[in-house]
């Protein structure tokens, strides 16, 4: 039940009874809305204005879109300065403001009307625009509510020009438009075929990116489907939740005249862009990124010397899937991923200055899982090279059914840049080799129980190659309290700037242990100009288990406080230009009966 119902309402009016709207699916029924826009802004006015009011679309479908011969249509429902107004269809499934075919979009010649393809990348002549304008504005409103209604901008039906704008097409062809404005509930709508954006958000009245003043505008349990340009747009707002939505399949209408898609850049399910201003304190829960020819979602920082923008972004219980496109690409801070379904890869994250800044994903699954048959879009689930700092992994899964699981390499290689892994599982699930390439996490500080085994499906016997670490100090850390397991058979792990086990500093306590298994091979290699070193903390331990190995190859160094011991079977190859010391009371245990030679499957092949 909306507020409006629960609320006394002071003025009731039916926009067939007392504006003059058909509804019958032919009359162009624009009038009527303009008649309706222009009741409520000048009760808006007046001094009973502000008392609760209602309008009431009834249901039917009301063709909207008179398009001027130079190309301009005007919105369909504007509204300014109005408050305390519910607008109500009788149900989105039968109550449908739908846009009139035929209508022009894009870049016309403004003598002979037809579509004009400008010779520049960049081309925003405004004789040659053709707009469709927004079906409903918002404009510096407060307390109100839409609900219940289709919004269908009839993009197959479009007559499409050429681009207009700096990529594609960007001019209006909205659902709902949204500007300084507060207190804005958006419920049961369906917002689809739009030419440009399901719904913008374009507040500023934000005065930083801390203003305590939120703006509450609410998103819930409605779509925004096959758009051009967006799904949703949060191009300044202090204050957004979205529920229950669904942001799929943006730029994915074939347009039968050119036979090309009509979409504009980004083309995402959602993009959190702000436009001189901020947008801070979004909250995105059980929603839908699917099958987007840009991202599922998108927010990039133009430039690292622009202050930042946006904080408290978080995304939660959420289904994000990149199909043809990255499933996700943030560069832009502050945000939080939370028991959020990943599939299709990831793409850079945050260059954080703090921790709070930082990127952090706690409880998701990232999966390269195929949507209706096909691939999930790029060859790991993670993708982050040489530009994040601090992203960090909270009970996550990394599983790979046909491609690789990451390629993480932090911005810089300072210990504060790492990315921080708790708890986190890496699952190979592959039943044929992925190809192209190979896993690195290059960087990483691990914590609580980090563990890489087979998945469920798994049946392809290759070998799976890993890079960990890199060349600055203590680039792979295992922290106590914590364990690393490396379990699954037939692979091979390369230690390129070596391994910290369980170093206790700055009253640090606790114990960490790492396991190679069976058919696991552990390798410490030469770096040029340093010397790798694997480390093991005085109340720490690594065991090499019965057919694993542990490979320390020469001008590397291991130093052992607490354990490290070489089990019965297992593979131990040290090479004699390789140092190795004991440390107070540190302990290497060498079984009788291992093997002091390389792993026969998983050897190096350095020298």
């Amino acid at each position: 039940m909306t507020q409006a119902q629960t609320a006394p309402v002071a003025l009731r009016k039916d926009l067939k009874k007392d504006f003059g709207a058909v509804g019958d699916g032919r009359t162009n029924d624009q009038p009527a809305f303009a008649k309706a826009a222009d009741f409520f802004n000048k009760r808006a006015t007046t001094a009973g204005g502000t008392a609760r009011a209602m309008l009431t679309i009834p249901k039917g479908i009301y063709v909207v879109g008179q398009q001027t011969p130079q190309g301009e249509t005007p919105d369909v429902l504007r509204l300014m300065n109005c408050r305390n107004l519910a607008i109500e269809g009788e149900d989105s499934a039968t109550t449908e403001i739908r846009y009139a075919s035929g209508l022009r979009y894009g870049a016309f010649d403004p003598t002979t009307r037809q579509p004009y393809e400008a010779p520049t990348a960049m081309f925003t002549d405004g004789k040659y625009a053709a707009g469709l304008g927004t079906c409903i504005v918002l404009q510096g409103c407060e307390d109100i509510q839409v609900s219940n209604l289709t919004i269908n901008g009839n993009s197959p039906h479009l007559l499409i020009g050429g681009h207009w704008g700096d990529t594609g097409i960007q001019l209006a062809a909205d659902g709902v438009f949204i500007s300084d404005s507060r207190k804005i509930t958006l419920r049961n709508l369906s917002l689809h075929h739009m030419g440009r954006d399901g719904v913008q958000v374009l507040n500023h009245l934000a005065k930083s990116l801390n203003d305590p003043q939120r703006e509450n505008i609410v998103f819930e349990n409605s779509t925004c489907l096959y758009n051009g340009r967006q799904g949703l747009s949060l191009t300044g707002v202090n204050g957004f939740r979205a529920v229950k939505c669904r942001f799929n399949h943006t730029g994915r209408v074939l347009m039968p005249a050119t036979g090309k898609p009509l979409f504009s850049n980004p083309g995402a399910g959602l993009d959190l862009e702000p436009q001189d201003g901020f947008v801070t304190n979004v909250s995105l829960e059980n929603c839908q990124f699917v099958d987007n020819a840009g991202q599922g979602i998108v927010s990039d920082r133009p430039s690292l010397s622009q202050p930042a923008s946006t904080k408290n972004i978080a995304v939660a219980g959420s289904l994000i899937w990149g199909v043809t496109n990255w499933s996700t690409w943030v560069t832009q801070p502050g945000f939080l991923f939370k028991n959020c379904f990943i599939y299709g890869a990831f793409v850079h994250g945050c260059q954080a200055a703090t921790a709070a800044e930082a990127t952090r994903f706690v409880g998701c699954t990232f999966e390269d899982r195929p949507y209706h048959g096909q691939a999930a879009y790029g060859p790991f689930t993670l993708h982050s090279d040489s530009y994040a700092k601090r992203m960090s992994f909270t009970d996550c899964r990394f599983v790979g059914t046909h491609n690789y699981l990451m390629h993480a390499i932090p911005a810089t290689t300072d210990s504060a840049s790492a990315f921080h892994l708790r708890n986190c599982t890496f699952l190979y699930n592959y039943t044929q080799p992925p190809q192209g390439s190979y896993d690195k996490l290059l960087g990483a500080v691990l914590s609580g129980n980090t563990i890489f085994k087979n998945g469920r499906q798994s049946t392809s016997n290759h070998r799976t190659a890993f890079m960990l670490g890199n060349s600055a100090d203590k680039s792979m850390v295992v922290r106590a309290p914590g364990t690393l397991q490396f379990l699954a058979p037939n692979c091979y792990y390369l230690l390129v700037g070596g391994l910290d086990v369980g170093r206790l500093e700055g009253g640090a306590h606790g114990s960490a242990s790492v396991t190679v298994a069976a058919d696991n091979a552990l390798v410490l290699n030469e770096s040029p100009g340093r010397v790798p070193e694997l480390y093991i903390g005085p109340t720490s331990r690594l065991i090499v288990k019965k057919g694993g190995s542990l490979e320390v190859l020469r001008h590397t160094k291991v130093s052992i406080a607490g354990q490290l011991i070489i089990e019965d079977g297992a593979y131990f190859f040290r090479d004699p230009l390789a140092e190795v010391s004991i440390i107070g009371g540190g302990k290497l245990q060498v079984g009788p009966q291992a093997i002091k030679t390389k792993h026969p499957k998983l050897y190096s092949t350095y020298y």
